[in-house]
């Protein structure tokens, strides 16, 4: 449009424009605009459409999530697109299959994930723990067949992610050769066809990692977000969200957490970000839940039978957040009480 950007990523159609998301409903009315910056920063909604467009454009090459920045805006389009269409249904795990018992499976796969025979990339363990998700709502799983399941999974992953492949026979090295190399590939089989062969995923780490530069987020705060973005992994009920709803709420309850002082141009930017995510696709309410959920998990993470996320974060390497002493408060900041 000429006064806007149309946001075609929803059921509802919205125009960015002058610094506001207005939803278009369907008979074509416009409704009450959402302004995205606080009053003193009001001045910058007129220069609103084209910064987007420039930061989602350069976050996204400098992520080398592109290789051609004419089609960056085109490819952002497609990713909140995709993140719709590939959406788990709500239906609920299977009976013997338990939020405890996911939670073990998925523990499991971080410790693969980081151990030194693997070394994946991170969007590897988050399409692994994906397909895992929809091959459980969409197969008959025995229990005796969970690991078998999951580490299929993070196989299919690994060919769509990974440059170097792991060798059947050293994945069931993994299991402690508890199935053979033919009921790995078997397990393979039923798993595509079960999945229509479709494993297209747009991980929420994508989103966050675009969301914190076109925040100018300082990398401890990157780091703690990513953490609180990989325990979700761990919570079966944050399957049902979207990745862009995720990787938002792990990025504002960061931002409490850490409780770090922004400089005007450092709220611009934050204000900016916040462009990609508002409105009904990550509602207050939406990001309200997720941010509970994430709080709680992260002010038991230390004493949780499953640690390897928490361990995982607990390194120099990545400024040691899963112990910063701003989690164990992370839920009294959000007015909830931390899960047992």
């Amino acid at each position: 449009m000429s006064n806007g950007i149309i946001l075609g990523f929803n059921d509802e159609t919205w125009i960015f424009s002058s610094g506001r998301i207005i939803p278009v409903i369907a008979d074509g009315c416009l409704e009450e605009p959402l302004c995205l910056y606080p009053p003193s920063l009001q001045g910058l909604q007129a220069l609103v459409p084209g910064m987007l467009r420039l930061e989602v454009e350069i976050a996204l090459e400098k992520l080398d999530l592109i290789w051609d920045r004419t089609f960056a805006w085109e490819m952002f389009l497609d990713m909140m697109r995709r993140q719709i269409w590939n959406s788990l249904p709500n239906a609920e795990l299977p009976q013997h299959v338990t939020d405890a018992t996911r939670a073990v499976l998925v523990d499991w796969l971080v410790q693969v994930h980081v151990s030194e025979m693997m070394q994946f990339q991170e969007e590897t363990l988050y399409l692994a723990i994906h397909l895992l998700d929809r091959a459980l709502r969409q197969l008959r799983v025995t229990t005796a067949k969970l690991q078998l399941v999951a580490v299929v999974c993070l196989f299919l992953a690994a060919k769509k992610e990974e440059c170097l492949l792991p060798e059947v026979s050293g994945l069931c090295y993994l299991m402690d050769h508890a199935y053979t190399k033919q009921q790995l590939l078997r397990m393979e089989r039923k798993v595509l066809i079960g999945l229509k062969f479709n494993l297209s995923f747009c991980p929420p780490l994508h989103f966050l990692l675009l969301l914190a530069s076109v925040a100018r987020c300082s990398a401890q705060m990157v780091w703690m977000s990513r953490y609180l973005l990989e325990l979700s992994l761990l919570e079966g009920q944050c399957a049902a969200f979207l990745p862009l709803q995720l990787a938002a709420a792990a990025l504002c309850l960061a931002r409490k957490v850490l409780q770090e002082p922004l400089t005007p141009e450092g709220e611009a930017a934050w204000c900016l970000a916040s462009g990609i995510y508002a409105g009904s696709v990550c509602s207050e309410t939406v990001l309200l839940r997720i941010k509970k959920i994430l709080a709680g998990a992260a002010a038991r993470a230390h004493t949780r039978d499953t640690r390897a996320t928490f361990l995982k974060f607990s390194s120099p390497e990545t400024m040691h957040v899963s112990r910063h002493p701003g989690l164990n408060r992370a839920s009294a900041l959000l007015g909830v009480c931390a899960l047992d």
